[in-house]
């Protein structure tokens, strides 16, 4: 979906981890991407590449930590 100019939005996501996952430090990180035009609306109105380019626009990382 789409972030308005000035808009905010919180999501929220869980996983789950494998029993086996080793004990200690996980890192996560979280991209934002944007694009302009997806692929085969650009595509079918023949605007330059870059017009579709996947642009990163924020990142976050964060830690977690496994315990035994």
């Amino acid at each position: 979906y789409r972030i308005g100019p000035r808009e905010t939005k919180v999501e929220k996501f869980t996983f789950r981890l494998p029993y086996e996952v080793a004990p200690g430090e996980m890192k996560v990180r979280a991209v934002l991407n944007y694009q302009l035009l997806v692929k085969p609306v650009a595509d079918f109105l023949k605007v330059p590449a870059e017009e579709s380019e996947i642009m990163m626009v924020n990142e976050h990382f964060t830690k977690i930590e496994i315990l035994p």
